[in-house]
């Protein structure tokens, strides 16, 4: 990516509009996580999620989860983290249970199959590093 790369604002989500990719991209989260919770997508789903950055080889995702929300599995085709910044999360790969609270990380290798489920409201980063 040689040039900056913005998301502009939608009627639906009127706060959206941000840089995504740029020399440099600051990244206020707990704006975002603010801005998540104010959503309808929050108050009448059991999740919201927002990319914070996206460049040709990463790609960063802030993820809020309601308690006792659980993303089906599924995998990504690079490697990835997964970070908790609020709550408490338990991530489920085949027969491996790891939870993860507050200040926690959790590295997971390209094309691992796994789930995520909230065991309290939490927030999380996910970076995908590679193609996407």
């Amino acid at each position: 990516m040689s040039q900056n790369k913005r998301i502009d604002a939608t009627n639906q989500n009127p706060e959206r509009e941000r840089l995504l990719y740029a020399p440099l991209v600051q990244m206020n989260i707990n704006k975002f996580i603010k801005q998540l919770k104010s959503e309808e997508a929050w108050k009448k789903d059991k999740h919201n999620t927002i990319t914070i950055y996206k460049s040709d080889s990463t790609t960063i995702v802030l993820r809020g989860m309601h308690k006792k929300s659980t993303r089906k599995s599924g995998k990504v085709n690079s490697d990835a983290t997964i970070q908790v910044l609020k709550g408490k999360i338990k991530i489920l790969a085949g027969a491996t249970t790891i939870q993860l609270k507050r200040g926690q990380m959790l590295g997971i290798s390209a094309n691992t199959e796994h789930s995520v489920e909230a065991v309290r409201d939490s927030f999380y980063l996910l970076t995908v590093i590679g193609t996407v």
